[in-house]
């Protein structure tokens, strides 16, 4: 009996052995190389508010794959960068300013100038209370945060304005103070008139570009991994202009690419005026030959709101996605896509809120 009991034992310990290295072989098999999507038409889920929807919609050409986030959702996003810097959310309109203080439980309303939250829509050179629009980490308005702690002042932040309406809600009235933690951020945060403060340390992952948090739910998910997403559309404050200059201006269906991950692009403009060709190739003429002649660029928003017309009262003004241009974006993977714009507006046989779009492999990375 003792003897079969030992081999009874020692036929489960080899069977044992068999399954964890089986086990161990099959998780250390290499992930398969996916190839990027060859392209496809997309509608993009902008949500609910026409010319102000809700969404911001990220999209992953290589994956055919597009993330819509309510843009509303996170007030400050934190650089998981090199750099130590704090963005505002200006897909939501928001502004801030500096007070000359270190102690967040000694600023409120009464004390504080609030009017320079006010945005001046339309003012040429109005710049001075909202982030840097052109996506330049080392340009935002909350400076670096300091090694120093005495050198992080309070700001106080209007989480919602832009052309959303007049006005200051003091719901919408927030004080932080933002610290270095070793490697990472502490946040001390509190509604304006709060006489005690909560605070929080943000640990940077560097798979994102940043890491968002909200007043009202902590840290939340908003973009892909920065990996995973070529660019995004969305409702933001952005650059209008005049004879006078630029000034900040709530624009609807804005495309900024991922610069901060390596994604690049280019405008290709194929006909003239009249509506006829200048020389350079169509969208469906473009192949990975014209690549060279072209000259990518980093910016955020080199499509921006190019790529389409708004309705107007003015008259032979035609609204819809302008069909005399295209876009072409290298993504992070150095993957060549090209990419067209359909329709957007009811003028184009779109709905607002809704764009169609289009594009197509030319060259993989």
């Amino acid at each position: 009996m003792k003897t079969t009991i030992n081999r009874f034992s020692y036929l489960l310990l080899a069977l044992g052995v068999t399954l964890a290295v089986t086990s161990c072989k099959r998780s250390d098999d290499p992930v398969p190389d996916i190839p990027p999507s060859d392209g496809t038409q997309m509608t993009l889920n902008g949500g609910e508010g026409g010319s102000a929807a809700e969404n911001t919609v990220f999209v992953d050409l290589s994956a055919d794959k597009q993330t819509p986030v309510k843009r509303t959702t996170w007030n400050l996003g934190f650089y998981n960068g090199n750099q130590f810097r704090v963005i505002l959310n200006s897909t939501s309109g928001s502004s801030a300013i500096e007070v000359n203080e270190t102690d967040i439980n000694a600023v409120n309303a009464d004390n504080t100038d609030l009017e320079g939250l006010n945005i001046a829509l339309g003012t040429p050179g109005a710049f001075d209370n909202i982030d840097d629009l052109t996506g330049d980490i080392s340009k935002t308005l909350i400076p670096e945060i300091s090694e120093t702690e005495n050198n992080n002042k309070v700001y106080v932040i209007n989480t919602s304005g832009g052309s959303h309406g007049a006005g200051l809600d003091p719901a919408n009235l927030f004080k932080v103070r933002i610290l270095k933690a070793g490697d990472d951020y502490t946040l001390q945060y509190a509604e304006i008139n709060a006489t005690n403060y909560q605070s929080i340390t943000i640990r940077k992952d560097q798979e994102y570009n940043f890491q968002y948090f909200s007043f009202d739910r902590g840290l939340v998910d908003i973009e892909p991994s920065k990996g995973d997403w070529d660019f995004q559309w969305t409702w933001s404050l952005y650059f209008g202009e005049t004879a006078g200059g630029q000034y900040p201006y709530g624009f609807s269906d804005l495309v900024f690419i991922n610069s901060l991950a390596g994604v690049s692009a280019a405008e290709v403009i194929f006909q003239d005026e009249d509506g006829k060709s200048n020389g350079e190739p169509s969208y469906e003429d473009f192949s990975e030959s014209d690549l060279p002649a072209l000259s990518l660029s980093t910016s955020k928003g080199v499509i921006g709101a190019n790529w389409r017309v708004t309705p107007s009262p003015s008259p032979g003004v035609v609204a819809g996605a302008k069909k005399d241009r295209f876009y072409v974006i290298k993504d992070a993977a150095g993957n060549y896509y090209k990419l067209k714009f359909n329709s957007f507006t009811p003028e184009d046989a779109g709905k607002r809120g809704y764009p169609e779009l289009e594009y197509k492999l030319i060259k993989r990375g």
